[in-house]
């Protein structure tokens, strides 16, 4: 199985967005999964706040786990985790015009109304599913790119 079927597997058995990224990418890095989907569980449906995507959210941290710093002053590493975030986003906004969770599905899952409409609309498998699929295929080519 790809890494992206991986990814949209965990989504449609129940993991939020940014979960399935971070778990599809986690024994990558020796992380546990279950840590993996804990950590980044926050993150899901734009951190509840109406922020970034939570698969871009998930995306992002991977690209931390790989190109990080974990002791200050590594101008280089720093300056390597921006340019791969940007290109991600650049792909990501590219492919979806966006990368606010709100704009990419037209509406704010965490209240009434809109909860509502993302069961009745099935945005999860319509418009969410996309979002982690695309997001980890666009990883995955940010990440091989030196």
């Amino acid at each position: 199985m790809e890494r992206h079927e991986t990814a949209l597997k965990e989504f449609m058995d129940g993991f939020r967005c940014s979960q399935a990224v971070l778990a599809a990418y986690a024994r990558d890095f020796d992380l546990d999964v279950d840590l993996a989907r804990q950590i980044s569980l926050p993150l899901a449906g734009g951190s509840g706040v109406g922020g970034t995507c939570g698969a871009v959210s998930g995306a992002y941290l991977v690209i931390g786990m790989q190109h990080g710093f974990a002791h200050p002053g590594d101008p280089p590493r720093l300056n390597k985790v921006i340019a791969k975030t940007r290109a991600f986003v650049k792909r990501f906004k590219a492919l979806h015009g966006e990368i606010d969770c709100p704009k990419l599905i037209g509406l704010d899952v965490f209240s009434e109304e809109g909860h509502r409409a993302y069961v009745e609309k099935n945005i999860k498998t319509e418009r969410c599913a996309h979002f982690v699929a695309d997001a980890v295929k666009i990883l995955g080519a940010v990440l091989a790119e030196e």
